[in-house]
């Protein structure tokens, strides 16, 4: 019988690697780009710093537990980074601004950035919560750092399984196996089919 002859797949786990590396670095680098323009229109036209005072006058409380909004504080208030909100409470009871605490008689300022950024209770509002959405007011890298890495990390692995699961598929098994496998020569299968035809004396 005639030896068949080998061969073996051409891609090395050292390819492999480099795959890897290259999908969840083009990933990362999509995703910093998709993320840094975002965040270029989302701070598009930022205006300077502001200090925005409530005055909360006496006997506010009661109109607002009665269902009155008698300081018009919308449900959703809208900041940007490095504003500033002053709280003057001249009621005879504390109010309350998630963990801020404003006594009675007392003036509180508040510096504001978008991790404050949330939804709140709140007693100024009749509804007894606020959401206080705080936009950052120019570029920062810190802002979409996290998705950057993160998303980028995940996406690139997603692709990789998928080109390894691809592959699998149109070769019928896993391209990255080194395994050995014989590729039977026909001429080969021909000549033992005549020597078992001969001894069989057909």
């Amino acid at each position: 019988m005639t030896a068949a002859a080998k061969r073996k797949t051409t891609i090395s786990p050292r390819r492999r690697i480099i795959e890897a590396v290259a999908l969840i670095v083009g990933a990362t680098v999509v995703v910093g780009g998709l993320s840094s323009i975002a965040l270029l229109i989302y701070t598009e036209g930022s205006r300077e710093p502001t200090t925005r005072t409530i005055v909360i006058p006496e006997g506010s409380y009661a109109l607002i537990e009665q269902g009155e909004n008698p300081l018009e504080i919308p449900s959703t208030w809208s900041f940007l980074a490095d504003d500033t909100l002053v709280l003057d409470n001249k009621d005879d009871v504390a109010h309350t601004l998630g963990s801020w605490f404003v006594p009675p008689n007392t003036v509180r300022r508040f510096d504001l950035q978008p991790a404050y950024g949330g939804f709140f209770v709140c007693s100024l509002h009749p509804t007894g919560a606020i959401t206080l959405d705080i936009q950052p007011r120019d570029y920062d890298f810190k802002l979409i750092a996290f998705p950057t890495f993160g998303f980028g990390l995940s996406v690139g692995i997603i692709l990789f399984i998928g080109l390894t699961v691809s592959r699998a598929l149109d070769g019928g098994g896993d391209p990255y196996r080194r395994d050995e496998f014989e590729d039977a020569n026909p001429l080969d299968a021909s000549a033992e089919e005549q020597e078992s035809s001969q001894s069989l004396g057909i």
